[in-house]
């Protein structure tokens, strides 16, 4: 009996050290948002990490695309015929869900709210009310939106702040250093000197892009834009002036957009173009669109390639590049595409 009662005492005293040990406290559990302040100064909470996104207007998928393209869960923009057999075609069958901004604005909130994003992405330039804008379709979406500012001069810090929010930062830097290298070459290859010219959009072939506009940044950068107009237009179709504006200018060089193509293609014939420096002397070119304009429209990172071919064939014996090997390679950067020889000669029309 008596060892009995030992027994148990010992049990007893046995259980209260066991309990009077100290208990390792568990680690705590990472948060699964962040508070993100964007460059309109708009303060949100986002996830911690980004898996579903979806770009807010035309510039905003072009820069998105290279960095997060298998992140997204609607285009803004349809991508046109020409991106069939280049973009691969994972890319091409996005849902559509229409843009916040620009002349074809048709932001469907149903289709966003089924597509089901976690976070709404626009880039680009800031644009007059876009606070209210932007807080008023986060309010009835139920889904953070927010601006990263970028324009073509600040595309790599933009690629930077877009890396990080990410978790892209790798892919991100590569981007940006492409773009700042792309600058840099343009402006050293001008330096010597722009030549003169203009860059001619629209069916009529008499709108142009403006010295000084948002349109016309990248035609600033490789020409000496003789379109020097009282109030340039920030939109896509430019200014439009009449031939004798253009016959008093007489540009050396001409740059017709791909919508001006058949402009472009009579011009020689054309009783008025033939008279203008840069047709007489044959130094008119046409821009590519393939699959979307190279150096204006949309003013996104597709002007880089603009920059390219533009400074190329403007300055042949200052640009030492090989303009083939520089298309394949930002084909591959920015829209994950392996272009072939063929196809590379059939966008320029060699």
């Amino acid at each position: 009996m008596r060892k009995n009662v030992w027994f148990v005492c010992f049990l007893l005293l046995l259980a209260a050290a066991v309990t009077a040990q100290p208990v390792a406290e568990s680690a705590p559990v990472a948060a699964a948002t962040v508070s993100y302040t964007d460059d309109l100064g708009r303060t949100v909470t986002l996830p911690k990490h980004i898996e579903r996104l979806l770009p807010a207007g035309l510039i905003s998928q072009y820069v998105l695309f290279p960095l997060s393209a298998d992140q997204f869960v609607g285009l803004s923009v349809k991508w046109n015929s020409s991106a069939k057999g280049i973009i691969p075609d994972t890319y091409l069958d996005i849902p559509f869900a229409g843009q916040i901004y620009g002349g074809k604005a048709a932001f469907n909130m149903e289709e966003v709210l089924r597509l089901s994003p976690q976070v709404v992405i626009d880039v680009g330039e800031r644009k007059k009310g876009m606070q209210e804008d932007l807080d008023k379709i986060q309010s009835q979406l139920g889904i953070p939106v927010i601006h990263i500012d970028a324009s073509t001069a600040t595309m790599e810090q933009a690629y930077e702040k877009l890396g990080s929010l990410l978790g892209k930062e790798t892919e991100a830097k590569a981007l940006g250093r492409y773009c700042a290298e792309v600058l840099e070459r343009t402006k050293s290859i001008t330096a010597a000197g722009k030549v003169k010219g203009i860059y001619v959009v629209g069916e009529k072939g008499i709108n142009v892009l403006a010295k000084g506009s948002y349109q016309g940044e990248c035609v600033d950068m490789l020409m000496d834009n003789l379109a020097v107009i009282e109030n340039p237009s920030a939109k896509g179709t430019g200014n439009e002036v009449d031939m004798e504006r253009i016959l008093a200018w007489n540009p050396s060089y001409v740059v017709f957009a791909g919508d001006a193509a058949p402009v472009y293609k009579k011009a020689a014939q054309d009783p008025l173009w033939s008279q203008v420096a840069a047709v007489k002397d044959g130094r008119y070119y046409l821009s590519v669109d393939i699959p979307s304009g190279w150096l204006a429209n949309p003013p996104a990172v597709n002007r880089f390639l603009g920059l390219v071919w533009g400074a190329k064939i403007l300055y042949p014996d200052r640009a030492s590049y090989d303009l083939h090997k520089e298309i394949a390679r930002y084909f591959s950067l920015f829209y994950h595409a392996d272009l072939s020889e063929a196809q590379i000669k059939g966008m320029l029309g060699e």
